[in-house]
C-alpha cells in the first residue's frame, strides 16, 4: 500500500474517474483511471509513470500475485527486520520497502527502521528543532526511510556502521532496478563506485569548495523526486 497512490486515487475519485476503494494499491482500475486523467490534464505524466512502475513492482497488486509465490532471495546476512521496523515501513512506497527488505538480507551490518512515513506536523516539529532543514521532506508521502545501525542490541550513531548500511542499500537498489538517494552524499547511489565513506568525503569536499557547509544525514534513504 502506498500513501502516494492513495492521494492519486482520492484526486481521481473527486473527478469521477475512479470508483474503487482508496486502498493505496495501484491495480488495473487505478492504472486505467490515471490514463484517462492524463488525457484530460488532471494527472501529470510523472504520476502516470509512477503508478505504472508501482503497478508492475508491487506484489500486492492482483496481477502480480505470482511474485508472492516466488522463493525468497537468499539471506546471506543472518539479520532480519524486527516487527517494530516492519511496522514503521507501513505507508512507505512499495519500491523503497522492497529495497530495505532486500538490504537487510545482504547487509554486513544489522539495522532497524527508525522512521518511514512522516506527517506534516511531525516534519514541522523537526524543522523547528533544527533536526531537519526543509518542509519538503520525502518522508511526507512515504518516499523516504531512516535506517539506524544496531550494535549489540542497541542503536549506534557511529558513522562506520552507516557506511555498511549504505553499501547494502546500494546493492539492493541495483539488484531491483530502483534508484535510491542517500543522505550521506545526497546522490543516487546505485551506480556509484568506491566505498560509501568516499561518497561522503567527496560530497563534503565539493561543498567546502563552494564555500558551503555539508549536511550529511547518514540514516536517510529516499526515492528521488
Amino acid at each position: 500500500m502506498s500513501s502516494y497512490v492513495s492521494q492519486i486515487q482520492t484526486k481521481l475519485k473527486a473527478f469521477g474517474l475512479y470508483a474503487g476503494e482508496i486502498d493505496g494499491i495501484a491495480g488495473k482500475m487505478t492504472v486505467d483511471a490515471v490514463a484517462k486523467a492524463l488525457e484530460r490534464g488532471i494527472c501529470t505524466s510523472k504520476e502516470h509513470d509512477d503508478v505504472a512502475v508501482i503497478n508492475h513492482s508491487d506484489p500486492t497488486v492482483d496481477e502480480n500475485i505470482d511474485k508472492l509465490l516466488e522463493p525468497p532471495k537468499s539471506n546471506t546476512s543472518g539479520f532480519v527486520l524486527s516487527q517494530k521496523s516492519l511496522d514503521k515501513l507501513k505507508g512507505v512506497d512499495p519500491r523503497l520497502d522492497m529495497v530495505v527488505k532486500r538490504a537487510i538480507q545482504i547487509s554486513k551490518q544489522d539495522f532497524a527502521v527508525n522512521e518511514g512515513l512522516r506527517t506534516v506536523e511531525r516534519q514541522r516539529q523537526l524543522v523547528k528543532s533544527g533536526a531537519s532543514q526543509t518542509m519538503n521532506s520525502r518522508h511526507i508521502g512515504g518516499f523516504a526511510v531512516d535506517l539506524v545501525p544496531v550494535v549489540d542490541g542497541k542503536v549506534s550513531w557511529d558513522w562506520r556502521y552507516f557506511y555498511a548500511i549504505a553499501e547494502a542499500m546500494q546493492q539492493a537498489a541495483k539488484e531491483l532496478g530502483i534508484n535510491v538517494r542517500w543522505g550521506g552524499c545526497w546522490e543516487v547511489i546505485n551506480n556509484k563506485s568506491c566505498t560509501a565513506k568516499s561518497w561522503v568525503d567527496n560530497y563534503g569536499a565539493a561543498r567546502r569548495k563552494l564555500g558551503k557547509k555539508a549536511f550529511t544525514d547518514g540514516p536517510h534513504f529516499e526515492l528521488p523526486a
